[in-house]
């Protein structure tokens, strides 16, 4: 691990973004469609840096900002994306004193990076081929990926996490997930998220996800109530919105899946 990425752990740290991983651009974007490769947000991007959260950290570090209450989850409202954009500033800030110049890339933006993929390669966890959500070895399903700082060089001298290939925890696993879901979403060969999305508008899962609360990895780190409570109840603001504009099938892939 290089002195400046050293740094940047640690200032993310101090705040509560305990995740921190990096890749190769060239080597994601390999793996990625034209549309959501890195190269699209800096045509000479080197490196992507990942930032994110794993078990509750980052909700009691956003709540105690914001006076130990978030309030209710509302239109233009978005505390977590705030907090999140603002670590990400201060991380830029800092890499441009070591002349590294880049640009922040959020789950919502157009042409987005695939942020489950990218967590994979930078070492983060491996992506469940049973439910789709990534898993991390200490904090299982309980991470939420904020934000991708995409840059030129490679200010970390190509020290970059490999995947880790050996953490498949699915594979042994007797899968409580599958039947912990009651809308039956993960019973099929692949997952029918517009069951989640039926099952959530008609006021299903309204405290939490079953799903993610039934998987063995992680479980100690688990959300409190308040914190998954009130993400479902954010999430499914958004995803209202979205069906009432056009259907389920509208809904985008990084909505339906994020927590």
């Amino acid at each position: 691990m290089t002195a400046l990425f050293e740094q940047v752990v640690s200032l993310c740290e101090r705040q509560g973004m305990n995740l921190v991983g990096s890749v190769a651009a060239a080597e994601f974007d390999a793996t990625q469609p034209s549309c959501r490769r890195a190269k699209v947000h800096l045509p000479d991007a080197d490196t992507v840096l990942l930032l994110g959260t794993g078990g509750r950290g980052g909700w009691e570090a956003v709540t105690a900002a914001h006076g130990g209450s978030l309030g209710s989850p509302r239109r233009g409202h978005h505390p977590i994306d705030d907090w999140g954009a603002g670590i990400g500033e201060q991380v830029l800030a800092l890499l441009a004193q070591h002349g590294v110049e880049g640009c922040a890339v959020r789950p919502d933006d157009p042409h987005t990076l695939n942020f489950r993929q990218l967590a994979e390669a930078a070492g983060l966890g491996t992506i469940s081929p049973v439910i789709g959500h990534l898993l991390h070895p200490v904090y299982g399903p309980w991470v939420s990926l904020r934000l991708a700082l995409v840059l030129r060089g490679d200010p970390f001298e190509g020290q970059h996490a490999s995947a880790l290939t050996d953490f498949e925890p699915c594979n042994t696993c007797k899968r409580p997930c599958v039947s912990a879901c009651p809308a039956d979403v993960y019973r099929g060969y692949r997952a029918e998220l517009e069951r989640c999305g039926t099952h959530r508008v008609e006021g299903g899962c309204t405290t939490g996800c079953a799903t993610l609360r039934a998987c063995p990895v992680g479980a100690e780190h688990r959300y409190g109530a308040e914190e998954e409570a009130w993400r479902q109840a954010y999430s499914m603001m958004r995803i209202r919105r979205w069906v009432g504009a056009g259907g389920w099938r509208f809904v985008p892939e990084w909505l339906r899946r994020r927590i």
